[in-house]
């Protein structure tokens, strides 16, 4: 008994860490939640829940630029009360602050994974773009500077079957 009483202290230290990990001063850690609450803020698309509704919006990764880490979410909503719904696929960019950078556009080319300071997406992106065609969104060099080319990569860009 008094072994354990003596243990019982150090345990209860050693599972704090442990406990808190992931918590703030009001609550969990949610990135997407942050992630979320900004673009509602600062976006003047995000859906508003009566004419568009919002029908995903998850958290992808983060990418490593030379101006800092850049956050990336998916957004998808569809426009209410229609029979046939559309809807707006968006892939949003956010600073290490979860500050709204901007978004890009997308029919079927879902974004997939980051990788250093690239986007790897299904297929060559399909959403209106002025900065170029491709399966990769690349901010290595920032959000400014994003550029968007086509890189053989499987599960990407077409496999072995890739021309």
């Amino acid at each position: 008994m008094k072994n354990l009483l003596r243990t019982l202290p150090i345990l209860i230290l050693l599972m704090c860490p442990i406990y808190c990990l992931g918590q703030t001063h009001n609550g969990p850690a949610d990135i997407r939640e942050g992630l979320a609450s900004s673009a509602k803020k600062a976006d003047k698309d995000f859906p508003d829940g009566k004419d568009v509704l919002l029908t995903h919006f998850s958290y992808l990764g983060k990418l490593q630029t030379k101006k800092g880490v850049i956050y990336v979410a998916d957004m998808r909503s569809v426009l209410n009360n229609m029979n046939a719904p559309r809807g707006v696929n968006y892939i949003m960019f956010f600073d290490n602050k979860y500050e709204f950078l901007g978004k890009q556009n997308y029919a079927s080319s879902v974004p997939l994974w980051c990788e250093e300071g690239r986007l790897f997406l299904f297929g060559d992106l399909d959403g209106f773009s002025d900065r170029g065609d491709g399966n990769v969104i690349d901010l290595s060099d920032g959000y400014k500077n994003m550029r968007i080319y086509h890189e053989k990569r499987y599960g990407s860009s077409g496999g072995i079957n890739d021309d």
